[in-house]
């Protein structure tokens, strides 16, 4: 999920380009049925979540990517993804509250993850 905003190999323009066709995608689904204040923060927080799991998962489990720690850390932004949508469909209705929490949770994780917009990864065959 938007491993390209991670991916150093991409350029900082297109980064830029996409964060904003999110943002413009997002704010129309807003304009069409806005959500609660409180489900636009849930979606947020996902976000948060979302890196934190990435955070741990690169940091803690990456020498084990078949572990139950790594697998956890995977399924746990889903599962509370897929919870919050269906905790806001309203009278059958969940493809755009869906769309829109799925993009505050990107703009979420685009927003508090600014410095992975900096190519400081080298690969392993560049010299240092």
């Amino acid at each position: 999920m938007l491993e390209f905003w991670f991916n150093p190999q991409i350029s900082v323009l297109k980064k830029f380009l996409i964060f904003a066709v999110i943002a413009m995608v997002t704010a129309g689904l807003y304009w069409m049925d806005p959500l609660k204040l409180d489900a636009i923060l849930m979606f947020l927080g996902t976000g948060i979540i979302f890196l934190i799991c990435r955070y741990c998962k690169i940091h803690f489990a990456y020498s084990n990517p078949t572990g139950l720690l790594y697998r956890l850390l995977t399924w746990i932004p889903i599962a509370l993804l897929l919870a919050l949508v269906f905790m806001h469909m309203k009278d059958g209705e969940i493809l755009i509250p869906g769309a829109q929490g799925l993009g505050f949770m990107a703009l979420s994780i685009c927003i508090f993850s600014p410095l992975s917009l900096l190519n400081q990864h080298q690969s392993k065959n560049e010299a240092p």
